[in-house]
């Protein structure tokens, strides 16, 4: 599968949640995810990077716990991915394979995500630890799929909801983070 998504940073989250209500969207209840992320030794984050990440997302709901492995291999930008993943048993013997095979921890961030549909598209409203408010509207599509034509339809969707081109943001968390604490140009 191909995800494609667009992500915008919220100024005011209370506002967002207004309008997303305003709108008869509702909104999960919270999800805690903890996401580490692993990389290719001295491959950086980049939108040029078409190099494959692994993640280990630990998601604990109502205190129910759940470990995905997904792999990522960018195809335009960072916004745009072949995604494959699977529920795993134990993340930790997990994460000490993933670094044999020469991955090495690169991020590890947690987020509140709460998620609600707009017909085939879902959307995300994230509180990132050390980050801020998110949106995030994103579509599982077919690998050949015209990547134009669904960001358009993903931009109909959010403008819906008030957000603006230009609090969009073409960095996932995982780089975004890393930024912030200047390990990444």
């Amino acid at each position: 599968m191909r995800e494609i998504e667009i992500k915008a940073r919220v100024a005011s989250k209370q506002s967002l949640l207004q309008t997303l209500a305003d709108q008869n969207v509702v909104l999960s209840e919270p999800v805690t995810q903890r996401d580490r992320v692993f990389g290719r030794v001295g491959v950086d984050g980049g939108s040029d990077n078409s190099a494959p990440w692994l993640r280990i997302r630990t998601e604990t709901k109502q205190g129910e716990v759940k470990q995905i492995f997904t792999l990522k291999k960018s195809v335009t930008n960072q916004m745009d991915s072949i995604e494959h993943e699977t529920e795993v048993a134990d993340a930790d013997e997990l994460a000490k394979i993933i670094e044999h095979m020469d991955f090495t921890p690169y991020s590890d961030l947690t987020k509140t995500r709460q998620k609600a549909q707009d017909g085939v598209i879902e959307i995300c409203v994230d509180t990132v630890e050390g980050l801020g408010d998110f949106i995030e509207v994103e579509k599982l599509t077919e690998e050949d799929v015209d990547y134009e034509a669904v960001i358009a339809e993903l931009w109909t969707v959010l403008e819906k909801y008030d957000v603006r081109r230009e609090d969009e943001v073409t960095d996932g968390y995982d780089v975004l983070m890393r930024k912030s604490q200047g390990l990444e140009g």
